[in-house]
């Protein structure tokens, strides 16, 4: 089994890795970062001063925090198949917040 996971982690770079990872998180922080935007009129005023407009200041922070912990996570050595699920969980998730949020909010 563990001659698996060493066979299977040779076809993934450190990097695919790494910013898999990181992309699974921005994706979680995403959603909460568009909550926060819309149920506090400070969060969303902040970003507004941030830059020209608060969706330019959101991907900003967004993609800032991908590269941030694609850099973190660098060392990290997981399984492809557990990458999978990391990944794909943390993009639904990320997806859910926002849509569980305008169904309920309407």
């Amino acid at each position: 089994m563990k001659t698996e996971t060493t066979t299977e982690n040779s076809a993934l770079s450190k990097s695919t890795i790494s910013f898999g990872l990181a992309l699974a998180l921005a994706s979680v922080i995403n959603g909460l970062l568009v909550v926060a935007k819309e149920k506090s009129p400070t969060v969303m005023t902040g970003l507004q001063k941030m830059s020209s407009h608060h969706w330019l200041s959101h991907a900003i922070i967004v993609v800032a925090l991908f590269v941030m912990f694609g850099w973190i996570f660098n060392n990290k050595g997981i399984a492809a198949s557990r990458l999978i699920r990391l990944l794909v969980s943390g993009v639904v998730l990320g997806g859910l917040i926002i849509v569980g949020f305008y169904l309920i909010e309407g």
